[in-house]
């Protein structure tokens, strides 16, 4: 957070551990850490077109979900789809100076991620109207943390990364990937967001982030 101030990893303002034992965390039911993050909706609530504003949690969506993958198409309810990976639909419409500081900047973060083993990171996107003028609570040092308008003037748009807590190193994530390579021997369905590597992740992560950006034309 010093050294980059404008890299779009989510802020972590504080770490909170329960002070007690309870039954549902020894039985893992409820969790007994909790991150404090910083949150890019802060200013959504006192907008008079709140409901205005789209939010969308994306991954790259050419891996292996069980959920997706394994189960019938008869048996996927939408609701199921949904908590896999939101879709945006539309482009990104900005200009290619826009685009080229938004790319080092997740190539930076990216890099950084990749350097430490971290996997199943995702892009948190948000979008609202360009007319309105949110005034922000907290102080913004990139312009994709304020709001970046869109190159036909129709949007604004936000973008942090969140997740980044999945390293590969870990023993639970070792225990799952030697799960999931045992299951492709047979199953060949593919890696996982979790279990493929952090060089791979971050490549179609970056091919993501380019799918979904519209450049502007430009007058010659």
């Amino acid at each position: 957070m010093s050294s980059r101030p404008d890299s779009l990893l989510v802020r972590i303002t504080d770490f909170l551990v329960a002070q007690y034992h309870t039954l549902g965390a020894m039985l893992r039911f409820v969790p007994t850490h909790y991150f404090i993050m910083e949150n890019v909706l802060c200013d959504r609530q006192v907008e008079r077109e709140a409901d205005k504003w789209e939010t969308y949690d994306l991954k790259p969506i050419d891996y292996f979900y069980p959920e997706r993958d394994l189960l019938p198409g008869s048996l996927r309810s939408q609701a199921t789809l949904r908590r896999l990976r939101d879709v945006f639909e539309d482009k990104i419409r900005i200009t290619k100076e826009q685009y080229c500081d938004l790319r080092r900047t997740i190539e930076e973060d990216t890099g950084f991620l990749q350097s430490v083993n971290t996997v199943d990171y995702s892009l948190f996107l948000v979008r609202f109207p360009a007319h309105l003028q949110p005034g922000n609570t907290n102080a913004r040092t990139c312009q994709w943390r304020e709001g970046v308008p869109s190159a036909d003037g129709k949007w604004k748009y936000r973008t942090v990364l969140l997740d980044f807590f999945w390293a590969k190193h870990t023993l639970h994530a070792q225990a799952l990937t030697s799960l999931v390579h045992t299951f492709n021997v047979v199953g060949q369905k593919g890696p996982m967001t979790i279990t493929t590597t952090a060089e791979e992740y971050r490549q179609r992560f970056l091919q993501m982030i380019d799918g979904m950006v519209e450049l502007a034309a430009t007058s010659t």
